[in-house]
């Protein structure tokens, strides 16, 4: 045997034993879904305020609706906006974060024109640095006509 083939087994069983050629790597950990509600009417309407999966909160579009899911502010975009965010930061707070681990952010809104004039309401939430990804879109209508916008966003946590 020479000395050549007897290294080349060897160099193969040592590379093999360190790193684990024949070893199955052990399965990632469960995803574990959570599901948050923010009001008791939530459950009862079909859909969760906010979903966390390991370490990123998606939370539904918020609106101007109070914890009984009456319309806060009728016809006042500005006033809408503010309690839409409200509502965001109640659904982050409840998992331990703010508006600075806020990823991404999309608003709906059934009138664009007002929304613009209305749009500095929402930097009172946010780090003016630090803002989020963001997509504005104008839609026909929300799911009650008195609703002017709606606000949804995704956090990384810590």
């Amino acid at each position: 045997m020479s000395l050549k083939s007897f290294y080349w087994p060897a160099l193969v069983l040592l590379v093999c034993a360190t790193f684990g050629c024949d070893r199955q790597q052990p399965p990632p950990p469960p995803r574990i879904k959570e599901v948050f509600h923010l009001n008791n009417y939530e459950k009862d309407f079909g859909y969760a305020q906010a979903v966390l999966i390991d370490k990123t909160l998606y939370v539904s579009a918020s609106v101007a609706a109070d914890a009984q899911g009456r319309l806060i502010a009728p016809g006042d975009m500005e006033g809408q906006l503010r309690a839409a965010y409200t509502n965001v930061q109640r659904s982050l707070e409840a998992h331990g974060v703010g508006f600075e681990q806020v990823v991404k952010e999309s608003i709906y809104t059934t009138d664009m024109d007002a929304f613009l004039k209305a749009k500095d309401a929402r930097l009172g939430f946010y780090d003016k640095d630090r803002l989020p990804a963001a997509t504005w879109v104008q839609v026909q209508r929300l799911v009650d006509p008195g609703f002017l916008v709606a606000v949804d966003v995704v956090a990384e946590l810590p």
